[in-house]
């Protein structure tokens, strides 16, 4: 019974990570659309700035 138990938790684990992502979205489907323009955006900022970075860091190691 453990086992069956645990081989449950094992599936079920990946599921439950997924839906406790989307707990953050608002629940209007709009609100939700721009909050994942919005992560979006973030997301591109932060790989520009990284980019930067290694940019720099190349540079300055020539």
């Amino acid at each position: 019974m453990a086992e069956h138990r645990k081989d449950l938790e094992k599936k079920t684990k990946p599921i439950l990570d997924t839906l406790r992502s989307y707990q953050d979205l608002p629940p209007d489907k709009a609100l939700a659309a721009l909050a994942i323009e919005d992560k979006k955006r973030q997301y591109a900022t932060a790989e520009k700035y990284l980019e930067d970075v290694l940019q720099s860091a190349l540079a300055t190691s020539d």
